[in-house]
């Protein structure tokens, strides 16, 4: 197998707002939202020039992102898993760009997110945000673990980007009218503790829906492989595009959360959000969902009594 060196990242920006000899393309840090908007993310109280009043973290932008990783030792892998996703992110362009996350896959999911009223919609784990730019207009915010994600992020999506954990998201309580997150679930450090973070950042009534995929023994996931490349519809060129993938530049991303239907369900559930509705290609067959292990949970946070 070839092993490629890790692309070094090019700075841009640590710790001001400045991006002077950023490259074309690259579009400067908002001040406006890193200074308003954000709050810590363990104290949860609102930062003053990325500033935490309560516990005097200094956070700092990097490559023009507010860096907003939390300082809870019971998270400290985190850093391990940002230089895990850095380097698959340095060495693969249009990473979900498979069937997966076809276009036609994008505009299904943004459709499901625009049916619901939003002023404000937040991505976790947004990636190069394919989805972000899809959204209708309005205020769009994405996270990820990955710089390298973000900088592609920012040149497809006008949205406020910040790294940071989903089990412990930089935002005040009940920011925002709809969360989304696709193949995330299943990489959260801690999927309860992300789970119940979304569910604080929603309004009440707001909306999160999650894609999640299920756990498939070696055999499912040859008959799936087989149902996406061989048959009913061969295509050649994918299979050998996903062997070529597999075995010479393999992806492997780091935690992984394995689950049944049940399983994601009961993780939501508890974590104080209402499932309304489970969407897969079972009760959905029109749904551009690539097999049925594919789960799209449609989630509310309930009103306070």
């Amino acid at each position: 197998m070839r092993r490629e060196a890790k692309a070094p990242i090019p700075s841009y920006e640590t710790g001001s707002t400045s991006v002077a000899g950023a490259p074309a393309g690259v579009r400067p840090a908002r001040r406006d939202r890193s200074a308003t908007t954000y709050v810590c993310p363990d104290c949860k109280t609102q930062l003053a020039e990325l500033r935490c009043p309560d516990c005097a973290h200094q956070y700092r932008l990097s490559h023009g992102f507010p860096a907003l990783l939390s300082n809870d030792p019971r998270y400290h892998a985190a850093r391990q898993v940002a230089d895990a996703y850095d380097s698959i992110y340095a060495h693969h362009k249009n990473l979900w760009g498979s069937d997966e996350r076809s276009r036609e896959f994008i505009r299904y999911f943004a459709g499901l997110l625009g049916g619901f009223p939003a002023r404000r919609v937040l991505e976790v784990g947004c990636g190069e945000g394919a989805l972000l730019a899809a959204l209708p207009a309005g205020e769009r915010y994405g996270t990820d673990i990955s710089i390298r994600a973000l900088e592609r992020a920012h040149a497809a999506a006008p949205a406020a980007l910040c790294t940071c954990l989903g089990e412990r998201l930089p935002f005040s309580d009940g920011f925002f009218d709809v969360v989304a997150s696709v193949g995330v679930m299943e990489h959260f450090l801690d999927d309860h503790a992300a789970s119940a973070e979304i569910c604080r950042v929603l309004r009440d009534g707001g909306r999160y829906v999650a894609l999640v995929h299920l756990h498939l023994t070696p055999w499912q996931a040859l008959r799936q492989k087989i149902s996406e490349y061989v048959f009913p519809r061969p295509r050649p060129l994918l299979l050998a595009r996903w062997l070529f993938g597999k075995f010479y530049e393999p992806i492997r991303e780091p935690v992984q959360n394995r689950y049944t239907i049940e399983d994601a369900r009961t993780c939501l559930e508890r974590s104080g959000l209402a499932v309304t509705d489970v969407i897969h290609t079972g009760n959905a067959p029109a749904a551009p969902l690539i097999g049925p292990h594919v789960i799209i949970y449609v989630c509310q946070k309930p009103a306070e009594r």
